[in-house]
């Protein structure tokens, strides 16, 4: 839940009314709807115009560019093995997706994509 002064207030009910043992936890907000919205318009036009003749969809860019710009993870595995992990746009910060974006519209830019939507200041 985003904090907001109506959101703070329904958090601390929320506290005082559960029961032992349950978890509370305050981080900080992954991306904004705002940022999630820019970023699909901008894999929308991406999909309209880098392949002249073929439109691939912009889940398809998405993955495309996700690969491109973010690295994948490694994680050791109890026999210890090593499996790679392909990154993840959900689990960035807001300021990890704000420059996560950033790249995305450059390599738009680059491509010569016309996009219809302002990158907006985060």
């Amino acid at each position: 839940m985003i904090l907001t002064k109506y959101n703070r207030e329904l958090a601390h009910q929320m506290v005082d009314s559960a029961p032992d043992g349950h978890v509370i936890e305050v981080k900080p907000a992954k991306r904004s709807l705002e940022q999630n919205r820019l970023y699909w318009a901008i894999l929308s036009d991406i999909s309209e115009q880098v392949v002249p003749g073929k439109a691939y969809e912009p889940s398809v860019w998405h993955e495309y560019l996700r690969a491109l710009f973010l690295p994948e993870r490694v994680m050791e595995l109890p026999d210890g093995s090593i499996k790679m992990l392909e990154p993840s746009t959900a689990e960035l910060k807001l300021d990890e997706f704000s420059a996560y974006v950033d790249k995305v519209t450059k390599w738009a830019i680059e491509h010569e994509v016309k996009l219809s939507e302002k990158p907006v200041a985060n």
